[in-house]
This record gives C-alpha cells, sequence and structure tokens, in this order.
C-alpha cells in the first residue's frame, strides 16, 4: 500500500522498502546509501555523506546503516529521540521510522571488531554477541550504527539509533 505525505510528492509505504538508496533526518541532511561488498560485513564506505547498508542486518529483516563519525556518521549525533528517519529505495518510495532507542557503548578493544563494550548507561560488561543481538535482531527497525570519538580516539565506542516504522501516516494516495 503506497500513501503519499501531505507536503511531498515522495511515495510513503506502509512496507519495508527494498534497495535502500538513501536516508533523509530532516532539515536538509540527507545520506546516499551504499551496499557493502559480498562477504565484507565489516566495509564501511570513505566517501562524504554516505552510509553504507549492513548486510548482516537484512538477515533478521532489518536495515543497518553504518557510517565513520567523521563522515556520513556525523550527521547521526544530531538524531535524537522521537524523531523521523526517511528510508527512500531507488523508486522514489519512502518509509518513515520513528528514532525509539539510543545506545551508547564504550569498546574495551576499540579497533576489535570483537571487542568487550561496557554500556555507558548500565556500566554493564556486554560480550559483542550481546550488543549484536540486542541491536539487529528483533521485530523490523533501521539502526544507524557509528563510532563514538572520545580524545583523539574515532573508534572509543558505538553509537546506535533504533527506529521502528511510524504508526501513523497522514494521507492516502
Amino acid at each position: 500500500m503506497i500513501f503519499k505525505s501531505k507536503d511531498s510528492t515522495r511515495k510513503i509505504s506502509k512496507h519495508p522498502v527494498e534497495g535502500v538508496s538513501g536516508v533523509y533526518f530532516g532539515k536538509d541532511r540527507f545520506l546516499r546509501v551504499v551496499e557493502q561488498p559480498a562477504g565484507r560485513p565489516e566495509y564501511v564506505s570513505s566517501i562524504s555523506n554516505t552510509a553504507t547498508k549492513f548486510q548482516l542486518a537484512d538477515k533478521y529483516g532489518n536495515i543497518g546503516l553504518i557510517a565513520h563519525n567523521y563522515l556520513g556518521g556525523r550527521l547521526f549525533h544530531d538524531v535524537n529521540l522521537g524523531d523521523d528517519i526517511h528510508v527512500m529505495d531507488g523508486y522514489g518510495h519512502t518509509r518513515v521510522y520513528k528514532v525509539r532507542e539510543v545506545l551508547q557503548y564504550q569498546a574495551v578493544n576499540p579497533r576489535d571488531t570483537r571487542s568487550n563494550f561496557i554500556d555507558l548507561k548500565t556500566n554493564q560488561l556486554c560480550t559483542a554477541s550481546d550488543v549484536f543481538k540486542r541491536v539487529y535482531q528483533g521485530k523490523h527497525h533501521v539502526i544507524l550504527q557509528t563510532c563514538i570519538k572520545k580524545g583523539n580516539n574515532e573508534e572509543w565506542g558505538r553509537k546506535f539509533i533504533l527506529a521502528y516504522p511510524a504508526e501513523k501516516i497522514n494521507s492516502r494516495r
């Protein structure tokens, strides 16, 4: 089912968007989305104003978008609870998601993809597997992931923004 927003000519979809090509955060904040090369789940694009679609999230029916905090991920730091995220495909279809959670972790070994993490809210020690399951599994949602910089360490921690399908779409087409 396709919907049309009052203030836009974009088609708003009630179903997950296939083939993500962009993400819009409002206020002229937009990132183009590129795919990871097959079999390279560690790959993150080094192109400015770009997010990388995290292929492992697809296995769980979710959309993971990762970006370096000094490139596209810098926009993630301005996304707050309750904000809308518009995920677009290459055909002009958009699905709106609402930010419901922001999770932040310190990486015990920042350059190790399998590092343990410390939840910055609870100070609980978590394995990489625990964090992955918490963030990437479950009911359909979008995940924005970037690193947290502390001092000169660009990879000190990780930030995850979880957004779930918006429940209300204004007008039907």
